[in-house]
């Protein structure tokens, strides 16, 4: 299992809380400025993605559980290369920038 960053979207390898409570499935994130997103997406024409990936949140926090063969999940975005994802548990983390200002999240 692998970190993947895509533009603004980091999925860190986690383990998920057993409390983290089960959530429906949604892009990862949203773009505030074009509109874009970052979605998870099935490689496999006959598994739709809600077969491959589970999706919960905890104290703010997004976290996600891809399930399947290795090159069968997506990470996708309109303006980025598509990434694979291997099998196994990650949490979302926002990206940031700093400057003279202060630390803010990246705003897509």
């Amino acid at each position: 299992m692998k970190t993947v960053r895509q533009g603004d979207v980091l999925l860190k390898p986690a383990t998920i809380p057993a409390d983290a409570k089960r959530v429906k499935l949604r892009p990862i994130a949203l773009g505030e400025r074009t509109g874009h997103h970052h979605s998870l997406m099935s490689n496999v024409a006959e598994r739709p993605i809600e077969d491959l990936v589970e999706m919960y949140e905890k104290d703010g926090q997004t976290f996600v559980r891809v399930l399947g063969e290795p090159e069968e999940v997506s990470l996708v975005h309109q303006q980025h290369k598509a990434h694979t994802i291997d099998a196994g548990e990650y949490v979302y983390v926002p990206q940031v920038e700093n400057s003279d200002w202060g630390t803010r999240e990246v705003i897509d």
